[in-house]
């Protein structure tokens, strides 16, 4: 599970089965999303462009859409976290808020503090820490007053 925590976070679910791994969108060659469905949790891809469930803040699964649709987020930076026991919520949530700022600089052209965007992390859940040795962040563009994201922001300098 990822969840969503402090400024915008989600978590991944360690329950490995319902989606989280399955990719059921339609990719170019490029690997370009060209039609909706269905994307795991643990499947997204940089420069994948979806919709983030609402209510909710554990994610198995997502609604991948072309970016050329009205979406919530782009992905555009991940990395693993130090393979340690468990440091818990808070010090997870640090460590990906961190380990995504500079990359969103690089990836949208402008740093985040001049930014009209914001961005989202998928994290890993304690369940999925200790279960399925998830240590991976997900690093998610979304707009910073909530509106939906038309088109790549990577160098959009928004």
């Amino acid at each position: 599970m990822k969840r969503i925590i402090g400024a915008a976070v989600i978590a991944v679910a360690a329950f490995g089965g319902a989606g989280a791994f399955d990719d059921n969108t339609v990719r170019d060659d490029s690997g370009a999303i060209v039609e909706s469905g269905g994307l795991g949790a643990f499947a997204i891809q940089i420069g994948d462009c979806f919709n983030i469930p609402a209510d909710t803040d554990i994610v198995m699964s997502l609604e991948a859409v072309p970016c050329g649709q009205p979406h919530d987020a782009e992905a555009f930076f991940s990395f693993d976290l130090a393979d340690t026991a468990w440091p818990g919520d808070d010090t997870v949530g640090e460590d990906a808020w961190f380990g995504c700022y500079e990359p969103f600089g690089a990836y949208v052209g402008t740093v985040w503090d001049d930014s009209a965007l914001d961005y989202w992390m998928l994290q890993p859940t304690m369940e999925s820490w200790q279960e399925l040795d998830d240590r991976e962040v997900t690093c998610a563009l979304t707009s910073f007053d909530g509106s939906k994201l038309t088109g790549s922001m990577k160098a959009s300098r928004r």
